[in-house]
């Protein structure tokens, strides 16, 4: 299937002072291994990653906060037109970006793995879950958010409707260590999902990246 990426032109500059993160290049090779191999996430990655978030919880939003919302806006301003329903966050943390879904959406479900991250949010239905295991039945949100979490593609799809939504915002862009290229999950999401017809808009705001995927069903002969 050709790619229909659309990329847009950035409209939120990136000043000095970008954060480096020294752990994101070799975080990346593992989310590129995660998307194309999901067994690669064993249940011991799974519990290492559940303590690190823990204990960066109390810190979470003084350290990061300031910066984390602008490429997630950016999408939800220019990405659209976005389906009407049910949102799920993936790795929602302590909930920084969750009232930007509920201006959208009014059921936001928020999932993370860490429980201190799910204790210290306010907002959303809150649910500590793996995202390699969603507890969800089939199709049952419209929009699936994900910022700089693990894409598990074919669990993700799984519970996107047949006429949903994924974005994906990397809060760091090419230096995030959850980041993925946008051709690489395009890839990922096409094949795992024959019956269905993608287009997809990106672009880049502050210091992040983002990119909207939209679902469609292919229709009937």
């Amino acid at each position: 299937m050709t790619r229909y990426v659309t990329k847009l032109p950035r409209t939120v500059d990136g000043p000095e002072g970008k954060p480096i993160r020294p752990e994101a290049a070799e975080n990346q090779r593992l989310m590129a291994e995660i998307l194309n191999n999901p067994s690669s996430w064993t249940p011991e990655l799974a519990e290492f990653t559940a303590q690190v978030f823990d204990a960066m919880a109390e810190s979470w939003v003084d350290e990061r906060g300031g910066y984390r919302a602008a490429p997630l806006i950016d999408a939800l301003d220019r990405g659209g037109p976005f389906p009407f329903g049910r949102c799920l966050e993936i790795g929602s943390g302590t909930g920084i970006l969750t009232p930007y879904l509920q201006e959208v959406w009014n059921d936001v479900v928020c999932i993370d793995l860490s429980m201190n991250m799910i204790l210290r949010g306010r907002v959303g239905c809150r649910v500590q879950a793996d995202a390699s295991m969603l507890p969800f039945p089939d199709a049952s949100f419209e929009a699936i958010v994900i910022c700089d979490a693990p894409l598990f593609v074919g669990e993700t799809l799984r519970v996107l409707a047949s006429s949903g939504s994924l974005i994906w915002s990397n809060a760091l862009g090419t230096g995030a260590p959850y980041h993925l290229p946008a051709g690489d999950i395009w890839d990922a999401v096409v094949g795992t999902t024959p019956e269905s017809e993608w287009s997809a808009v990106q672009s880049d705001a502050l210091w992040g990246s983002w990119v909207v995927f939209h679902r469609s069903e292919v229709p009937s002969p």
